[in-house]
C-alpha cells in the first residue's frame, strides 16, 4: 500500500538481484518510495492492465525474457492512461544505438545500471528530485 506522499515505481527486470539492488538504492535516497516489480515485460502488462495499478514512475530493463524492454516500452506507449507517466530505461546496454532506439520510442531517459551503489543513489537522487519539481 502507498503512503500518502510517497513515488510510486515499477521496475521491470528479470533478475531478483537487481531488483533488490534497485529498491535498497531507492530508499537509500531518502525520498518515500513505493516499488512494485514485475519481472519480464508480459507480467508488467499484467500489472498496468487492469487500470487499478498507476505507478508515476517507470523502469525497464532492456534484456528480458518473453518480451524485451523496448517491446514493453512501445506497447506502454500507446497506453492513453500511461501517456504522461515517464519511462526510464535501466539496464547495463548503453551503446549509443541502442539508447537512440529507446529514445526514439518515448523512453524519458536511460540510466545504465551500476556496480557502483553511490552512482546509482546519485543518479535516482537526480531523477527523484527533478519529478519533484514538476
Amino acid at each position: 500500500m502507498m503512503i500518502p506522499g510517497n513515488i510510486s515505481i515499477l521496475l521491470v527486470d528479470d533478475d531478483v538481484d537487481d531488483q533488490e539492488i534497485f529498491l535498497l538504492t531507492m530508499q537509500d535516497t531518502g525520498a518515500g518510495v513505493d516499488c512494485e516489480f514485475a519481472c519480464d515485460g508480459i507480467q508488467a502488462l499484467e500489472k498496468l492492465g487492469g487500470g487499478a495499478y498507476q505507478p508515476q514512475l517507470i523502469f525497464i530493463d532492456i534484456n528480458m525474457p518473453k518480451m524485451n524492454g523496448m517491446e514493453l516500452l512501445a506497447e506502454l506507449k500507446q497506453n492513453p492512461r500511461l501517456v504522461q507517466t515517464p519511462i526510464y530505461m535501466y539496464s547495463t546496454s548503453d551503446q549509443k544505438e541502442i539508447v537512440t532506439k529507446c529514445m526514439e520510442l518515448g523512453a524519458s531517459g536511460f540510466m545504465k545500471k551500476s556496480p557502483d551503489i553511490d552512482e546509482l543513489r546519485r543518479g535516482f537522487t537526480q531523477l527523484i528530485d527533478n519529478r519533484a519539481a514538476l
